[in-house]
């Protein structure tokens, strides 16, 4: 029985969430990290845009001892960041794993479920897409759903013609239509300042309509505090906004059953 959950937001899409014998880390690529040595420790990194992941996750202590779920497009990178640059020579992903004696790295598409055994326990990930690049996930830990949706977005870009917003309107609806069956208990999802007026419209629909639990934003680089707009003016039916002030903010939260 899950007694607590620990949300720690990092930078930007980068939370920990720290959930029974587990301490997962999202999309992270800069910020203070508090990695517990007593915890089943999971890298989820939704896609290789610098701004979502970093290879040096894969080159800290103890790697051999924590799980690595990574959007497949990271192993293609045209830089530095990509898996097969860890080390000085260029190692392929098998070479990876044979390194470390261990299966703790896994390459994920969209539209995939995986059970994935973690020191004698099993989690289980589904995948789906993005309306940008790699994936958004669901880990089932516990009992509790956590979704991350990483650059899954209404991207109504307000230089767009009508033409491009319909398109991305379209490709979004066609996500949120696959994801919205699930029961979420946790969401990190963008509620990003960029998009000006159009900033609330993929948060509120994907509340609207998945109706997660809890929902926390992310894709706001230094301007966090555009979800204390979002929960000033923002009605949602049914999901409770945890709006984010700054970096390093905890916050310990209830799941109802």
């Amino acid at each position: 029985m899950i007694e607590k959950i620990i949300i720690t937001y990092i930078y930007h899409s980068c939370y920990s969430v720290e959930i029974g014998d587990y301490f997962i880390i999202f999309d992270y690529y800069k910020g203070v990290l508090n990695i517990p040595e007593d915890k089943k420790v999971i890298f989820v990194a939704s896609h290789g845009h610098s701004d979502h992941y970093t290879s040096e996750i894969l080159k800290i202590p103890n790697m051999k001892n924590y799980t690595y779920i990574l959007s497949s497009d990271i192993a293609h990178l045209e830089s530095d960041d990509n898996i097969i640059y860890i080390k000085e020579n260029k190692l392929g992903m098998d070479q990876l794993k044979s390194l470390y004696n261990s299966k703790n790295v896994y390459l994920v598409d969209p539209y995939q479920f995986k059970e994935i055994n973690i020191k004698g326990r099993k989690i289980s990930i589904k995948t789906f897409g993005s309306t940008d690049e790699g994936i958004s996930i669901i880990l089932y830990i516990d009992g509790i759903e956590i979704f991350h949706a990483g650059d899954l977005n209404y991207w109504a870009w307000e230089d767009y013609d009508d033409k491009s917003v319909k398109k991305e309107y379209y490709a979004f609806i066609d996500q949120i239509e696959k994801i919205k069956n699930e029961p979420i208990d946790i969401a990190f999802f963008p509620v990003d300042y960029r998009l000006g007026e159009n900033y609330y419209k993929g948060p509120k629909i994907f509340a609207d309509t998945v109706k997660p639990q809890l929902m926390f934003p992310i894709h706001s680089g230094d301007h966090e505090k555009i979800s204390l707009k979002f929960a000033r003016e923002i009605k949602l039916k049914e999901t409770v906004f945890r709006p984010i002030i700054d970096k390093g903010q905890k916050i310990i939260v209830d799941i109802k059953d």
